[in-house]
């Protein structure tokens, strides 16, 4: 076999390799595994509620580019997580609002009733105000592709944002991100879209017959044994975990402190109506000058003690311990 016809045949080996393999991606410039998710995310957050900007900076970039390549099947909280991070790293690193509020609409989408805690960005912060602004367009419907379905692909199912996608069909002026999930919960690609841009193997003709679906063995369950109902074993890919909020110690004391100085306050105006009486049936010059005195003193105090009663209530109540949803992963 002369040397061109081997380079040939090498070349179209390698071609059809590229072909095959399903996680093959040219724009990936390396695989993104959930652990790594899983990190970047914990980094994030614990950066932001510490005002560790690098720490912050590199932990975004690593998650802005790799989440196109993700290699863990992922539940839809985990995307919101990531791409409400994501949109806050271009906001605050990448000083983009318009890419920041993109990943928010998307963000939002999935989990509607979000809100930022005290803790991990200032009331103050002007990434407030254009979060808030993308939850009133969020809950956008959906853009279908007219003429095409679904193509699920044998022994797969096919997921957007971690939830299964049922129609050719996705919200608009968004990213998303696409994955093709095997029965295994292994992950055989990520595709990151643009509104309904879904990937044309998973869309065929709505008027072309419904291919054969082969059938697939069916693995017999074992019945656990007597004692070990309990025992659960973990799944591949990630999980979402509930962890209940923690109540700051300074929290009920704050409310507590708060409702009294309300009360005070009101203690206090009501004193200065009782001066006021005295002032209105005093008899002498320096009477009236000592019972004015005293009611002024008593309303100006009620307002201060009202100020200062609301402001300690209003932040006891914001005060939060930072739970949430926290993500575990099997790999």
């Amino acid at each position: 076999m002369g040397l061109p016809l081997r380079i040939l045949l090498s070349t179209v080996a390698f071609a059809a390799l590229l072909a095959w393999a399903p996680n093959a991606r040219a724009e990936c410039p390396q695989p993104y595994p959930g652990d790594q998710l899983v990190s970047d995310l914990q980094v994030m957050q614990l950066s932001l509620r510490n005002l560790d900007d690098a720490t912050f900076a590199a932990a975004g970039k690593r998650l802005d580019t790799g989440i196109e390549c993700l290699t863990s099947a992922a539940p839809s909280p985990v995307f919101a997580s990531a791409y409400r991070y994501i949109g806050a790293w271009h906001f605050m690193v990448g000083n983009d609002p318009v890419k920041a509020r993109r990943w928010f609409r998307t963000s939002l989408e999935i989990d509607p009733t979000y809100a930022w805690d005290a803790t991990e960005l200032e009331l103050a912060h002007p990434m407030r105000e254009i979060f808030e602004d993308e939850r009133q367009v969020a809950p956008l419907g959906l853009t279908a592709i007219e003429g095409f379905v679904v193509n699920q692909p044998a022994g797969s199912k096919v997921t957007i944002d971690g939830r299964p996608l049922t129609e050719a069909a996705a919200t608009v002026d968004r990213p998303h991100v696409i994955q093709q999930v095997a029965g295994d919960r292994g992950v055989r690609g990520s595709w990151l879209i643009e509104g309904n841009a879904i990937p044309p193997q998973f869309l065929r003709d709505a008027m072309a017959p419904v291919p054969a679906d082969p059938s697939e063995p069916v693995a017999k369950v074992k019945k656990p044994k007597k004692g070990s109902e309990n025992l659960t074993q973990p799944s591949e890919g990630l999980q979402v975990q509930t962890v209940a909020r923690l109540r700051p110690g300074e929290k009920t004391p704050l409310l507590i402190g708060g409702v009294l100085g309300v009360l005070g306050a009101g203690g206090v105006y009501a004193a200065s109506f009782a001066v006021r009486s005295q002032f209105e049936q005093a008899n002498t010059t320096e009477d009236l000058e000592k019972t004015r005195t005293m009611t002024n003193a008593l309303v100006v105090a009620s307002g201060g003690v009202l100020l200062l009663g609301a402001g300690i209530g209003y932040w006891g109540i914001i005060l939060d311990g930072g739970g949430g949803v926290g993500i575990a992963g099997h790999f």
